[in-house]
């Protein structure tokens, strides 16, 4: 079957002939896209799980370091370290109000940024424990004259604090601890 010379019309056995050397060949290609496509998926879940397995362990270091810088203000914010450390810088009972307090707000405000890192409810003991220690501080110089010694000021906060059941700091600083335990649980 010719139509011209130039131009000839294939025929059957042209045709299977082709197929068989071209159906092997897409299969190959096939198969090897595939695999190829699985290695490229696979590498990729290996470099994702890497990436998260790499941000866990830093975000668990920044958490870490934020239980103890909270920690460190709740132990910086108890009543008895805070008198220690700030009695004998007020001649008078105002003076050392004014004094506690602002030391107090200050050191809560640089530790403000942290809260991220701890739950609702551990945060929530943090801010319970200052404005505790706020109120108690308040409370013992409202029993006292403005003008008397500091010190008369200072035994009145630790008369107020044995009142209380356990120091304001402690439940904070437990369930910071507690927080801390089960990062690694």
């Amino acid at each position: 079957m010719y139509l011209c010379r130039k131009y000839t019309l294939m025929s059957n056995n042209d045709i299977t002939t082709i197929l068989m050397v071209v159906a092997p060949a897409a299969l190959v290609l096939a198969s090897a896209y595939m695999i190829l496509r699985r290695m490229l998926e696979a590498d990729q879940h290996r470099r994702q799980a890497e990436i998260r397995i790499h941000t866990r362990q830093e975000t668990l270091k920044i958490r870490l370091h934020a239980i103890e810088q909270l920690v460190a203000l709740m132990e910086h914010l108890s009543p008895p370290e805070l008198i220690l450390r700030t009695a004998r810088s007020a001649n008078t009972a105002a003076e050392l109000q004014m004094l506690l307090l602002d030391i107090i707000r200050k050191e809560t405000d640089e530790y403000l940024a942290y809260q991220i890192y701890v739950s609702i409810d551990t945060w929530q003991l943090v801010v319970g424990a200052r404005n505790t220690i706020t109120s108690l501080v308040n409370q013992s110089a409202a029993e006292l004259q403005p003008n008397e010694p500091a010190i008369n000021l200072s035994k009145k906060i630790i008369e107020n604090t044995k009142d209380l059941p356990n120091l304001p700091t402690a439940d904070a600083i437990a369930a910071l601890r507690h927080e801390a335990q089960h990062l690694f649980a």
